[in-house]
C-alpha cells in the first residue's frame, strides 16, 4: 500500500494515537475496496461493489471514503445525495477487523460529512441491529419479492450526537469539493 497524502484541504477523520484515519478512497484501492463491500451488495459480489464504486465516482454528488489502520484499508463507505437527504450506498468493514468500533466510527464521519441533512440508508435484518446501535430510528419497512425485509432508517443529526461517544479526534481542515457537504452562507 503506498503513503500518498490525500488531496489538499480535505476533512480527514484522524486518531494519531491508533494511526486510524477515514479519507477519500483513491482509484488505486478500488479494487480492494470492492472485496470490502462485496457483502454488503445484494448479489454479495466484488463486480457488484466495484459497479456501485464506479457509479458513486461518476456523480458529483457522491463520494467514497476509506478507513485506514495503519495504512492498511480496512473499511469503505460511499455516500450519496438522496432528495433532501445523504444516503449511504453501501458500508463494510474487512471481515478481520469488524467488532472494533470501525463500521460506527465510519458512520460517524458520514454523519459529519451530512452536516444538517439527514443521513439516511437501506438494510437488511443483519445490518438494522447495526444501525440501531449507532442512533439510527426505523422509518420503514418493505418486504421483498423473496419474503425477506428491507428497512429504511435515517438520523437528522443537527447537532451531530453519536451513540457510543466521541473521539474527539477529528481535524477540522477547510472542505474543499466535497460533493455531500451543505453549500455555505
Amino acid at each position: 500500500m503506498t503513503d500518498a497524502a490525500p488531496p489538499e484541504g480535505t476533512l480527514i477523520f484522524l486518531d494519531p494515537g491508533s494511526q486510524f484515519e477515514i479519507r477519500l478512497l483513491r482509484e488505486d484501492e478500488d479494487a480492494l475496496a470492492s472485496a470490502i463491500l462485496a457483502p454488503a451488495t445484494g448479489a454479495g459480489t466484488a463486480d457488484a461493489a466495484q459497479d456501485v464504486i464506479s457509479r458513486l465516482r461518476a456523480s458529483d454528488t457522491s463520494a467514497i471514503y476509506g478507513a485506514h489502520l495503519a495504512h492498511e484499508l480496512v473499511g469503505a463507505y460511499g455516500i450519496e445525495r438522496d432528495g433532501m437527504a445523504n444516503a449511504v450506498a453501501l458500508i463494510a468493514v474487512r471481515e478481520d477487523r469488524r467488532r472494533r468500533g470501525i463500521g460506527r466510527a465510519m458512520l460517524q464521519d458520514a454523519l459529519r460529512r451530512s452536516g444538517r441533512r439527514p443521513l439516511i440508508a437501506e438494510t437488511d435484518d443483519e445490518g438494522l441491529a447495526f444501525y440501531k446501535a449507532c442512533g439510527f430510528k426505523l422509518v420503514g419497512r418493505r418486504v421483498q419479492p423473496d419474503g425477506t425485509a428491507r428497512y429504511r432508517i435515517g438520523w437528522h443529526a443537527p447537532g451531530v450526537r453519536f451513540k457510543g461517544g466521541t473521539t474527539g479526534a477529528l481535524t477540522h481542515e477547510p472542505i474543499a469539493n466535497d460533493p455531500t457537504d451543505p453549500p455555505t452562507s
